[in-house]
């Protein structure tokens, strides 16, 4: 129970936010010399173990800057504001040196499974090298003093984390193959990984975006903040949202990847889906959020979401369940190819 319950309040329902690009890396390793699917298996869970330590992380900062209150001064104003916050920490059930200590649960046993996977490759600074930049990045997410997620980087910090560090780490780990002396560097693992980091990114600019006037009264500086306009951060959303499509695109066309990895498309009608419902809540026109579309994708618990909320979670949900289709058709895709 105890596990279950730190895991919801960790927020597990949005794993599949950084578990299926650590799948899709583990599936791009098949093949490649130097395979080892349990040290790839060890990555992934590494992976896991890291977002959820973030996400209690960035609870605790939150926390000290008692962010949620200026949440619940807009609320009473009628104003829109996603108020779901650390629940676990505001009824009691849970104390800061609770969730410190779950905090370094989390990152002592991420760090555990990066230590074996170091050690099993001969201590590789590849790994190394990509573990560490992913570490102070997100610590100073939210940490003090860089706090890089007050200051617009934080959307940009958590793509480089769980998008090229992520899929290029996982990678290396699973395989030892992001650069040899016979092959060179993968740069197709890295334009992959690029273009996971856009989506990731914008599933938390999702949240800037439909928050910015929250984050203005606190003073948060996201980008969603420092593009001002909602010209411009429909600009932004939408680079986000499009350019991984047309990278994939171009590493067909210049021959790194089958050209059957452009079946990544079949996303397409989602996307615009949701850049449709981004312009319409900067119109502030309502979409209908009762009854969510089921080619949409799941939209976990809906029913028991408060109304209040639904506004920004069919955007979140949408916008996560396009990276998830997007790694699961690469990751068919290459095991396909790889056993006919």
């Amino acid at each position: 129970m105890l596990i279950k319950r730190w895991l919801y309040n960790a927020r597990s329902f949005a794993a599949p936010q950084n578990l299926m690009p650590s799948i899709l890396a583990v599936v791009l390793a098949v093949g490649v010399p130097g395979f080892n699917i349990w040290l790839g298996i060890l990555a992934v869970l590494g992976v896991c173990l890291v977002h959820l330590g973030g996400n209690l992380l960035d609870d605790y900062f939150d926390w000290q800057d008692e962010l949620l209150s200026y949440r619940e001064d807009l609320r009473k104003e009628g104003e829109k504001a996603f108020t779901d916050k650390y629940p676990y920490l505001r009824d009691g059930s849970t104390t800061i040196p609770q969730l410190r200590k779950a905090i370094g649960v989390f990152f002592g046993l991420a760090a555990l499974c990066g230590l074996i996977i170091w050690w099993a490759r001969g201590f590789d600074s590849w790994i190394l090298g990509i573990g560490l930049v992913a570490v102070f990045l997100c610590y100073f997410y939210s940490g003090s003093p860089l706090k890089l997620g007050f200051h617009g980087l934080g959307e940009l910090v958590i793509g480089i984390c769980f998008g090229p560090c992520l899929i290029c780490g996982v990678y290396q780990s699973a395989c030892g193959g992001l650069y040899t002396l016979e092959t060179g560097f993968a740069w197709h693992i890295l334009a992959l990984g690029c273009a996971i980091g856009m989506f990731v990114t914008n599933i938390l600019y999702t949240h800037s975006f439909v928050e910015r006037h929250v984050d203005e009264v606190s003073h948060k500086k996201t980008l969603a903040v420092l593009l001002k306009t909602d010209a411009a951060g429909l600009t932004a959303y939408a680079i986000f949202l499009f350019v991984p499509f047309i990278l994939v695109l171009l590493c067909v066309a210049m021959g790194y990847i089958h050209w059957a990895y452009a079946l990544v498309c079949l996303m397409l009608p989602q996307a615009f889906w949701l850049m449709w419902a981004m312009i319409q809540f900067a119109k502030k026109k309502e979409v209908d959020t009762e009854h969510p579309h089921r080619w949409l994708g799941p939209m976990d618990n809906w029913e028991n979401v408060e109304p209040e909320n639904r506004y920004y979670l069919l955007r979140w949900y949408t916008m996560r369940n396009i990276n998830t289709g997007f790694c699961f058709i690469l990751a068919i895709v290459k095991l396909v190819l790889f056993f006919i």
